[in-house]
């Protein structure tokens, strides 16, 4: 291609094209269905994108709340954990026939008066 000489097209060019393409009277037409088809297909389109970004955005807010409720578990497991890693001071009574009696320190010590049920 380099080694071709390099021609320019003369001034009227342009015009003679045009010319020669009106002259033949043949419009391209493109029929009404066609263009309805092709307008039913974009706003296909668009709402699938609109439906699938949705989607996407329900998803992530779902997300972001199983991990503040997972926060929250596992802040709750580490108290409880905590709770647990604390023994309480207990009683035990055992007599010769096999019954036994747990009580905690913590509400046997107490007075019946200052005693609550909750």
């Amino acid at each position: 291609m380099r080694n071709l000489p390099r021609v320019t097209a003369s001034p009227a060019f342009t015009s003679d094209v045009m010319r020669a393409v009106r002259a033949t009277g043949e419009r391209r037409h493109v029929p009404f269905v066609w263009r309805m088809a092709a307008g039913v297909a974009m706003a296909a389109c668009l709402l699938a994108v609109v439906h699938l970004a949705s989607l996407q955005y329900t998803r992530r807010q779902d997300l972001a709340q199983l991990r503040v409720e997972q926060q929250k578990l596992q802040a709750e497991l580490q108290a409880v954990k905590k709770i647990a890693a604390e023994p309480e001071p207990v009683v035990v009574f055992e007599n010769s026939q096999g019954s036994r009696v747990i009580m905690d320190l913590d509400t046997a010590v107490q007075p019946a008066s200052y005693r609550t049920f909750d």
